[in-house]
């Protein structure tokens, strides 16, 4: 299951994504990211009730951390996102996406 809820102003919204962000879902979350892109210069991403991710989800944050226009940061990081970038070798997306987290000095 999936699912993804949005809080805060048009400008600057927190997504939150729950759930199973893996390959069966892909699709949906990339509709929800896209829907949501054109509105805001900043967006926060929330990512702590997501159960598991997979290859497409660490796909889907490379190319949205990639948006030159856009500033994403992170709420929280779960434990199985950074175990699975790890294990992918995706060390660059980790350290990314680490600086991007809101409790990251």
């Amino acid at each position: 299951m999936f699912s993804c809820t949005v809080q805060g102003p048009p400008e600057h919204p927190v997504i939150k994504l729950s759930g199973s962000l893996t390959l069966e879902h892909s699709r949906e979350i990339h509709a929800e990211l896209l829907a949501r892109l054109p509105k805001a210069d900043v967006i926060t991403l929330d990512l702590g009730d997501s159960e598991k991710s997979d290859l497409s989800f660490v796909q889907i944050l490379c190319s949205l951390l990639k948006e030159q226009d856009k500033t994403i940061s992170f709420t929280s990081l779960p434990p199985h996102l950074l175990e699975n970038a790890a294990s992918l070798g995706a060390d660059s997306l980790i350290k990314e996406i680490t600086n991007r987290t809101e409790d990251n000095p």
